[in-house]
């Protein structure tokens, strides 16, 4: 085996994400020196609330989720959101008894691409908006219990990855420049998202009407 491969989804397959395909397919992704045995291991255990085997996984397979992220979306922060989500829900499948007992990696690749797919298909119908009146326009008439009731569902709804840096930035008032490298990111990069994380929980808060 001469080392790692990936399959590389091609434009036809990045512009109809629900074309469906036969099984045989699948990228089969070649794996050096991967030891499913472990893998197993690690997973009962993750599944019995050892972080430290679940973080063992994530380190092993989330370079393969961002790259098969990155090859669908092609842009690097919306592909570390997507792996962050990816990990995030695949932790409550695996600790709910719903996860997968075996093949992690292709749990998790399966998981980031569909969720890829679909935000790839959001973001083509989702026209942005960033006008204050109009997010005032939708909160104002509500009563303070259902406005409360419509933020808390939106917040659960966004990902970790952004509920962090919303509370870090809006709660804890955190600069972009004090955030930067802590996140291993520019402060540019971090103002973006930032910014992606407002705009997600905006549309988020509108959709609930």
């Amino acid at each position: 085996m001469s080392g790692p491969r990936t399959c590389l989804p091609n434009a036809r397959m990045r512009t109809s994400p629900t074309q469906d395909r036969p099984a045989h397919s699948d990228c089969f992704l070649m794996i050096k020196g991967w030891d499913h045995e472990e893998s197993t291991i690690l997973l009962d255990r993750a599944s019995r609330g050892d972080d430290v085997a679940f973080g063992t996984l994530y380190r092993r397979v989330s370079p393969m989720a961002r790259r098969a992220a990155h090859n669908i979306v092609r842009d690097t922060h919306a592909a570390d959101d997507l792996v962050q989500e990816t990990f995030y829900l695949v932790l409550r499948a695996v600790r709910s008894g719903r996860g997968p007992r075996d093949s992690f990696h292709g749990y998790v690749l399966a998981t980031v691409k569909h969720l890829a797919y679909r935000y790839c298909k959001t973001e083509s119908r989702t026209v942005a908006n960033d006008d204050p009146d109009m997010w005032e326009r939708h909160t104002e008439n509500l009563q303070p219990a259902a406005q409360a009731e419509r933020i808390t569902a939106a917040w659960a709804s966004l990902p970790p990855r952004w509920r962090s840096i919303l509370w870090l930035v809006e709660v804890d008032r955190y600069s972009p420049a004090e955030l930067a490298p802590r996140m291993s990111l520019t402060p540019n990069a971090v103002s973006s998202l930032a910014s992606r994380a407002r705009q997600a929980l905006r549309t988020a808060y509108l959709a609930a009407d």
